[in-house]
This record gives C-alpha cells, sequence and structure tokens, in this order.
C-alpha cells in the first residue's frame, strides 16, 4: 500500500472510533412540579394531586424522575378532602 491509502484508511478509522464515542452529556434544566388533587375521601385525593403533578411536567415536554409524593392533605368544603403532591422532572436543553 502507498502512503497515501495508509494515511486515507487510518483517517477513516480515526473518524470511526470518534464517531463511536459517547459525547459529552448534554446540559438538563429539571425542575419541581406541584398540583393539588380532591376529592371524597384522602386515597381519592392523593390519586388526583400525584398524577396532576406528572401531567403537569408532561405536558410541558419534562420527563419525570421517579415518583410523585405527596406534600399534605387537609380536610375542605365540598369535595371532602384537598391534597398536593410535587414531582421531579428534567429536560434536556440543546
Amino acid at each position: 500500500m502507498s502512503k497515501f491509502v495508509r494515511s486515507g484508511v487510518a483517517a477513516a478509522a480515526a473518524t470511526c472510533l470518534a464517531l463511536l464515542i459517547p459525547t459529552v452529556s448534554q446540559a438538563e434544566e429539571c425542575r419541581d412540579f406541584a398540583a393539588v388533587g380532591s376529592g371524597l375521601n384522602e386515597s381519592i385525593a392523593t390519586l388526583m394531586a400525584k398524577q396532576g403533578a406528572v401531567n403537569v411536567a408532561e405536558g410541558r415536554g419534562y420527563e419525570v424522575k421517579g415518583e410523585a409524593k405527596l406534600v399534605s392533605c387537609a380536610e375542605s368544603g365540598i369535595f371532602g378532602t384537598e391534597c398536593t403532591a410535587r414531582t421531579h422532572a428534567c429536560k434536556r436543553i440543546n
């Protein structure tokens, strides 16, 4: 093989190796999202609050990390119980 062909093969191999190496992790923007849920009992209110927090995050383009956590519940007027939940979510920044 000539020097020119060998240098071309070496350059192609180096390019292939560079493409196989994972890129540096991209920056992420992370936030907490909260939601309030109400229901006739604490079980229903908790479910509504947790799912609401997940829905808000996903609706804004974030990926939820872990499960939503219940913050508090309180007895309220007509609906019986009102609960608040939070979730942590992140999205990549381009």
